[in-house]
């Protein structure tokens, strides 16, 4: 019942899901049923003069802590949602965390949850939102990582523990340099997808020699003459780009986690809004799309290279000659 906590305008007092609710059909005010009928009219007739609506009332969220545990339950439980401590006789609290103009800054300790916290208590998965995670504290690092935060607060807990660990991630095996670049982590979306162009290399000079369309015959030539050496370069990159993949499958968590860490001791140090950190942690989408534009603007880059350097051995070599005449 969506008036469950409100008060009734005439005796003050909570609606619980045992009363009798009557509400005044102009305005909308609930009423007990009894309270109503006292004066058989609705406790809120100003509205009806100014036109206006009866609204629920902004209460602050009520909670009670865990006096074992210090984790904070929702005012309905009766056991500690961490570990199990009895709280029927513990007082409830009400949440107010807010700094200067209701602004949450850094600093501030995790003493009071907000809505969504008691709401969704699975958010950190039982462990301390308090718990220090290497200069920041777990609820910042939650609220940096955004989604998918089920999967990778467990992760993290484990190698703030027991130090660098590998863990796999299916995403970065396949496609490194799309999983850097939704994640922000730039620096390392460049790397791989550097590393995915070299890789790939020995693959295009056989399409080149394969498809000669376009290309000088005397390239087409030396590609040709070369066969033997580009092939056994191709099975070799192969090999290497299977482990460099294997290892940002096991370790992208790692880098996410050193990057989350050092990105939130950045914006700490100085001074920046806790809100903050959902902007420049999470993820973005659009980042996959600009990378793959990104990888294909520095193929094109790299082919005009080894053209333009191909053509500058030509003209030294030719030069050379010329003065040996």
């Amino acid at each position: 019942m969506r008036y469950i906590g409100e008060q009734c305008p005439v005796c003050q007092k909570e609606f619980t899901a045992e009363d009798d609710i009557v509400v005044c059909p102009e305005c909308g005010t609930p009423h007990h049923r009894d309270c109503y009928m006292l004066g058989n009219r609705c406790a809120n007739e100003e509205l009806h003069a100014a036109g206006e609506k009866w609204k629920h009332r902004n209460k602050p969220s009520r909670y009670r802590v865990c006096p074992k545990c210090s984790f904070p339950n929702r005012i309905t439980d009766t056991a500690c949602q961490r570990c199990g401590e009895e709280l029927s006789a513990v007082h409830e609290q009400t949440a107010d965390n807010s700094g200067t103009n209701g602004e949450k800054h850094w600093g501030e300790t995790f003493t009071m949850p907000d809505a969504e916290e008691l709401m969704n208590p699975i958010k950190y998965l039982g462990l301390d939102p308090d718990e220090d995670m290497g200069g920041v504290t777990m609820k910042e690092m939650s609220d940096f990582v955004g989604p998918s935060t089920i999967y990778y607060i467990p992760k993290f807990k484990k190698m703030k523990d027991e130090g660098i660990r590998p863990t796999f991630n299916l995403f970065s095996l396949l496609f490194p340099w799309l999983f850097f670049a939704n994640r922000k982590m730039w620096g390392w979306a460049i790397f791989a997808a550097v590393l995915s162009i070299i890789f790939d290399m020995p693959e295009y000079l056989r399409y080149f020699i394969t498809y000669d369309k376009g290309v000088p015959a005397d390239i087409i030539s030396i590609l040709k003459e070369n066969r033997s050496v580009i092939e056994l370069m191709g099975e070799i990159f192969v090999g290497a780009d299977i482990v460099v993949r294997v290892l940002f499958g096991l370790f992208s968590n790692w880098f996410y986690y050193r990057f989350s860490l050092n990105s939130l001791k950045k914006i700490k140090k100085n001074h920046r809004p806790a809100e903050e950190i959902k902007t420049v942690g999470g993820v973005k989408p659009l980042n996959m799309v600009l990378i793959m534009i990104i990888k294909y603007c520095m193929f094109i880059f790299s082919i005009m290279a080894l053209y333009m350097g191909y053509e500058m051995m030509t003209t030294i070599r030719d030069f050379s000659d010329l003065c040996i005449r």
